[in-house]
């Protein structure tokens, strides 16, 4: 009994700690990976300006490919964000097992445990939003960089401008469909993903309920609490797939939306 918990003590805090790594993986990995490759692109003021001046360009091309400066800049945006799925998937498992080690250490110790296991399936919760949202600024990184506009800037502005006249004239340029079809991909991302996450994380939320009706004691709080933030994250999901299927029906109000107009 006394090597059981001491091994699990051990698991958790091995878990433990390699959460906490991919959590400074996360926030510092990108930028340390990509420093070599895109060194101009480590100031995300310096992004901002070199964005819009790329936009007002790329208008002028009167083409759907991007110019160089802002392609690169799109390259910059998607690995950076591959990246960071590769880790929030890594965190979302760590996080997920974390969890599980303190679910089954709650059933038989305190209600340290308890708090600490709910904090943890909160954070791997939080961790596939994560995931969902880098999924979708992968595949259309460019409407990802877009919000990097600043309107204090001449060519952000200029940028904010030609994209909203074109919106609202309905202008056919190339530059601009591109844009619009960028934004649809952008939320079809969203669409595919967050209706996985609700099959799982629904199916889960409804075993949770069953279960906790045939426990009882330390197994039906367990599953009470998890049934209830399953409830939450299926919820919250749900909120996050109904905007994106608007921004789908309606791309150029999205597109204007992720200007900052």
């Amino acid at each position: 009994m006394s090597k059981s918990v001491n091994r699990s003590r051990w698991s958790i805090v091995v878990l433990a700690c390699g959460g906490a790594a991919l959590v400074a993986a996360f926030v510092l990995g990108p930028a340390a990976l990509l420093r070599g490759r895109y060194p101009q692109f480590q100031d995300q003021s310096v992004m901002s300006e070199l964005l819009g001046r790329g936009l007002v360009e790329y208008w002028g091309s009167g083409v759907r490919t991007y110019p160089p400066g802002l392609a690169e800049m799109v390259d910059y945006w998607f690995e950076w964000h591959a990246i960071k799925i590769v880790i929030s998937v890594l965190l979302t498992v760590v996080l997920g097992l974390l969890a599980a080690t303190l679910w089954r250490r709650s059933l038989t110790a305190g209600a340290g445990y308890v708090v600490a296991a709910a904090t943890t399936t909160v954070l791997s919760l939080f961790s596939v939003f994560l995931t969902v949202l880098n999924i979708q600024s992968t595949v259309a990184p460019v409407v990802a960089l877009l919000p990097m506009l600043s309107a204090d800037k001449a060519d952000g502005r200029a940028a904010q401008s030609l994209i909203e006249n074109g919106v609202q004239s309905g202008d056919t340029r190339p530059p601009l469909l591109e844009l619009l079809t960028q934004v649809e991909h952008y939320n079809w991302a969203v669409i595919v993903a967050t209706a996985v996450v609700i099959a799982v994380v629904g199916t889960g939320t409804v075993i949770a309920y069953r279960r906790h009706r045939s426990s009882d004691g330390a197994h039906r709080r367990m599953f009470v609490i998890l049934g209830s933030l399953g409830a939450v994250m299926t919820i919250a999901t749900a909120l996050l797939f109904i905007a994106a299927v608007v921004a789908v029906v309606d791309p150029g109000a999205a597109l204007l939306d992720a200007v900052g107009l």
